[in-house]
C-alpha cells in the first residue's frame, strides 16, 4: 500500500512539473447572453471559439425577427487578439455544438 501512495504522488510531482503555463488569458466583453460551446485550433494555428448567443437587434445586420439564439464565433490570433465576429441566425433558435478545422484552413 506504501508503494502505491508514493508512486500516486511520484506521479502528481512528474505532471506538476510538467504543466504548461498560462500564455494569455481572454475575457471577451459582450453585451449578449453568451454560451461557449468549443474552442478550436485553426490550420494556421488561430482560435475559433464558437457557442449561440441572443443577439440584440442593433447587433443583427438583417431584417430577421429572431429573438431566439444564434451561432456566434469569434476568431482570436495567436496573442488572443480578436480577429473577427460573426453571427449566424435562422428563423428559429440555433445552436452551435461543436467545431472542426479542415485542411485548407477553413472549419
Amino acid at each position: 500500500m506504501k508503494k502505491f501512495y508514493a508512486g500516486a504522488l511520484f506521479l502528481c510531482t512528474v505532471l506538476a512539473v510538467n504543466a504548461q503555463d498560462v500564455i494569455w488569458q481572454k475575457d471577451i466583453k459582450s453585451s449578449t447572453q453568451d454560451f461557449l460551446s468549443q474552442v478550436t485550433t485553426t490550420i494556421d494555428q488561430q482560435y475559433l471559439i464558437s457557442g449561440s448567443s441572443i443577439q440584440s437587434k442593433k447587433l443583427s445586420t438583417d431584417n430577421k425577427q429572431n429573438n431566439g439564439y444564434d451561432l456566434h464565433l469569434i476568431k482570436l490570433n495567436q496573442q488572443g487578439e480578436q480577429i473577427w465576429e460573426k453571427y449566424f441566425s435562422g428563423n428559429n433558435h440555433d445552436f452551435l455544438s461543436g467545431t472542426v478545422a479542415t485542411q485548407e484552413g477553413g472549419f
